[in-house]
């Protein structure tokens, strides 16, 4: 396949434990980059965090943040699309994790908003690399719509998480994972293979030339709407069961490996 845009996921496709970019896959993202093919990141990180792997790859194309809440320049830091969670719903989500004593970010613009700063939240904070705001009852506090919100708890928590939230919120709300201990909420028009075919569209690429990268059930979609989809090695079942092809795992270089076997060798 002539390929015209890659899309990759970070955590857990990318970056692995150590939260660091290896020399191999940076290498083939760059060697990538130099044959023409575009290439962009698509992640549930904010701009802020995702705009520093760009600057790492020497990314121009527009990046997919926010599980595709928010698609934006990483150069000028122009918005080319954004969709919000109403404040009613994003009131019924801190509501919930009130109750149940759950750590949850909110974030507006391109700022992360917390009630305190506990342990989660400095683990959340540490692992994207950005400062956070803290403002008391979080509920009180919020101003508006939304971009997201991210309930920080432990990995089988968050699977009860995401059953409730979907079960209370059902049409209203998409409920997802991107990390093993994250359950992340945006607006149900949001995610990440929608934002890839906005963005294909945006580029004047047919989707069939793209390819799409993850791991996460979050990226499940992303994997779907490409063209061709890659599952990591240490990706979800969902994810491999549906990708096109299965890579190697985070640690061992996976995106290098499809990268070098399905278009540098190619």
């Amino acid at each position: 396949m002539n390929y015209e845009l890659v899309a990759i996921d970070l955590d857990g496709t990318i970056l692995g434990s150590d939260n660091e970019v290896s020399s191999r896959v940076e290498e083939a993202v760059r060697a990538v980059q130099a044959m023409g093919i575009s290439v962009t990141i698509a992640t549930g990180r904010m701009f802020a965090s995702a705009r520093r792997f760009a600057e790492h790859f020497g990314i121009k194309t527009p990046l997919i943040c926010y599980q595709g809440a928010q698609v934006r320049h990483p150069e000028s830091g122009d918005i080319i699309s954004e969709t919000l969670i109403p404040k009613e719903v994003a009131l019924g989500v801190i509501e919930y994790c009130q109750r149940n004593s759950y750590h949850v970010n909110a974030f507006q613009g391109d700022s992360v908003f917390m009630a305190e700063l506990t342990p989660e939240a400095e683990f959340y904070l540490g692992l994207s690399g950005v400062e956070g705001t803290v403002v008391g009852d979080l509920a009180a506090w919020l101003p508006g719509d939304v971009l997201k919100l991210v309930i920080i708890t432990d990995e089988p928590t968050t699977v009860t998480v995401i059953d409730e939230l979907t079960t209370e919120f059902g049409a209203r709300l998409n409920v997802t994972r991107s990390y093993p201990i994250f359950a992340e909420t945006i607006s149900p028009d949001v995610s990440k293979g929608r934002a890839l075919r906005s963005l294909a569209a945006h580029l004047g690429v047919p989707i069939e030339r793209v390819m799409g990268i993850g791991d996460n059930l979050n990226d499940l979609d992303l994997v779907t709407a490409a063209g061709f989809g890659v599952a990591m090695g240490n990706g979800a079942p969902e994810v491999k069961a549906r990708a096109d092809y299965i890579t190697g795992v985070v640690e061992h270089d996976g995106v290098a490996t499809a990268l070098e076997t399905l278009i540098l060798r190619a």
